[in-house]
């Protein structure tokens, strides 16, 4: 069952899960793996994490999603993360979306062997962070896609068009459903009363993978957290 704190501070809170969640798998297992989210939630929480006692030395970092820019474009995830968290985390440890790659397809193909390699067969992440799409997406999961309701099992990572109501309108990369339900924790950013709705719809509406992709979250078989404000909680 999906749990759901309501905060003050969305960012702190969530950090305190990602140090839970990544020192936690370091103890138990001598090492711990990621994959962070894009988006107006991540810069929040990379500043609370960059001083927070997360083991990085211990950590593999993966992404949710990429955009089909080189990595030092201003629309890359990588860049995001690299800017605001990652500049003193190990390159071996960071297992960059390659948006950069001329042919999208092989690139997914190479990121799911890549996960396998790290990860093992089946592969699980120990967290998975994510945020609200205002069209309920996750990843780059979007709504009104048929394949946002494919878990994805033997796919790992898929190459999608940004559909015609989503900005900006490029290709992505995307993790599939498979490695968001399996996770040992996901952890699910939401701020602001544009939100409420969707929000709503996402924990508590009728089953709509296709309409919501953000409802793979209560699917969850680990522990499943949506961290909002009391604005985005408004309508729960």
């Amino acid at each position: 069952m999906t749990e759901v704190a309501v905060v003050p501070d969305v960012a702190a809170a969530a950090a305190e899960l990602v140090v839970e969640s990544l020192a936690g798998a370091a103890a138990a297992r001598g090492r711990a793996a990621v994959a962070l989210t894009g988006g107006s939630s991540a810069p929040p929480l990379f500043e609370k994490l960059r001083s927070a006692p997360v083991p990085w030395t211990k950590t593999g970092v993966f992404f949710t999603d990429e955009r089909a820019v080189p990595p030092d474009h201003e629309l890359s995830n990588y860049r995001l993360a690299h800017e605001g968290l990652l500049r003193h985390v190990s390159a071996a440890s960071v297992h960059r979306m390659r948006g950069e790659a001329a042919d999208l397809d092989a690139e997914a193909r190479r990121c799911a062997d890549e996960i396998r390699r790290s990860l093992g067969t089946p592969p699980r992440l120990d967290l998975v962070l994510l945020g609200l799409g205002p069209d309920g997406h996750i990843c780059s999961l979007f709504a009104g896609l048929p394949g946002s309701a494919d878990r994805g099992d033997a796919e790992l990572v898929r190459h999608v068009a940004a559909p015609l109501h989503v900005d900006p309108k490029v290709s992505r990369l995307t993790l599939l459903p498979f490695l968001v339900v399996t996770a040992r924790m996901v952890v699910l950013q939401v701020t602001g009363a544009k939100k409420a709705e969707v929000l709503s719809r996402a924990i508590k509406g009728p089953d709509d993978l296709v309409g919501c992709p953000a409802q793979w979250v209560r699917k969850a078989s680990g522990r499943s957290v949506v961290v909002c404000d009391a604005a985005a909680a408004s309508r729960l």
